[in-house]
């Protein structure tokens, strides 16, 4: 049953330990910051960062990149992140594809089994850790090495504060847990149906078909990120998240870095200046119209390409 899924894992973990005999002899400059473990599925007020560099960091990062199981004392549903980044004086990108292709070929072995066992998405971790090992973590698996066939004039390490992630739920679903929410809330305090706040909610939605999607959005956990600049222009060219280093083409261009920082939650961090304004649906519990892009629109051009600058990255991922 499980076969598919540990075949490819199995040439996955190949790949992964023929890229860490090769990459390290090609750095030319490098640094990683190491995180602490959570031990608790909640991040700290404050996080202290310890800076790596030379053989330290190349091995900290040879480590990193075959982690797959939680760490003694790790939190489940909590990740392990070594953000930094390496320049390299030879091309990685074609490995680091046929890897990232690996993980994709592992997450579409778990999905096509959760499938023909008739079960719901949530059950693919599940699926994943009777396959390979019961402390596999999902995200460190599947998370994928990202690489830039240039060289930036600038990355910036930060941390983020105020991402979220957002998810479809039917207009029918919403309706569902309203309508269970509404019944039990009566019950308990002995109220009539119509009176409770469920079903005031639900007289919202009164307009809307079965079949509308709505976008869920949820907090992300703080997680350091890192930005990337490759032409001259003020705006960022990628930006992705720093769980792992990223391979750069070393260049002689002076390019500068700018740390990562300890995280302190109290200090002041300012939200994304990109961040799509959302139609809410019903206020207090994050749910809003989905956006509607026109068939003839063009999509988001991805600026690195712009940049002719070959690599990993895709800017809808962020």
């Amino acid at each position: 049953m499980y076969e598919e899924i540990q075949s490819t894992f199995a040439r996955l973990r190949g790949a992964l330990h023929d890229f860490n005999l090769i990459w390290p002899d090609h750095v030319v400059s490098g640094m990683v910051w190491r995180l602490p473990l959570l031990t608790e599925q909640r991040t700290p007020d404050t996080i202290q960062v310890e800076r790596l560099v030379g053989q330290e960091a190349v091995a900290a990062t040879q480590m990193a990149l075959v982690e797959f199981e939680r760490d003694i004392g790790q939190a489940a549903g909590t990740v392990m992140r070594l953000p930094g980044y390496f320049a390299v004086s030879k091309s990685l990108l074609e490995r680091i594809r046929q890897i990232n292709g690996l993980k994709d070929e592992v997450a579409t072995a778990i999905e096509k089994l959760r499938i023909e066992l008739n079960l719901v998405p949530a059950a693919r971790p599940r699926l994943m850790r009777r396959a390979l090992g019961a402390k596999f973590n999902t995200k460190q698996l599947l998370r994928h090495i990202q690489c830039f066939e240039g060289t930036p004039r600038l990355i910036t390490f930060t941390w983020a504060g105020h991402t979220t992630a957002t998810g479809k739920v039917s207009t029918a679903k919403v309706r569902e847990t309203l309508q269970a929410s509404a019944e039990a809330r009566a019950s308990r305090e002995g109220l009539q149906l119509e009176e409770t706040p469920e079903f005031l909610e639900l007289r919202t939605l009164v307009n809307m078909a079965d079949t509308e999607m709505l976008t869920q959005r949820k907090s992300v956990a703080p997680h350091p990120r890192a930005m990337l600049w490759f032409t001259e222009e003020s705006r960022y060219d990628a930006m992705i998240h720093a769980n792992l280093p990223l391979f750069i083409k070393a260049g002689g261009n002076g390019m500068e870095v700018r740390e990562l920082k300890n995280f302190d939650r109290y200090a002041r961090q300012a939200k994304r200046p990109d961040e799509k304004r959302r139609i809410e649906v019903l206020p207090n519990r994050d749910l809003f119209l989905s956006s509607r892009r026109k068939e003839t629109e063009d999509i988001t051009a991805n600026k690195v390409d712009e940049a002719n600058v070959a690599s990993t990255y895709r800017n809808t991922e962020y």
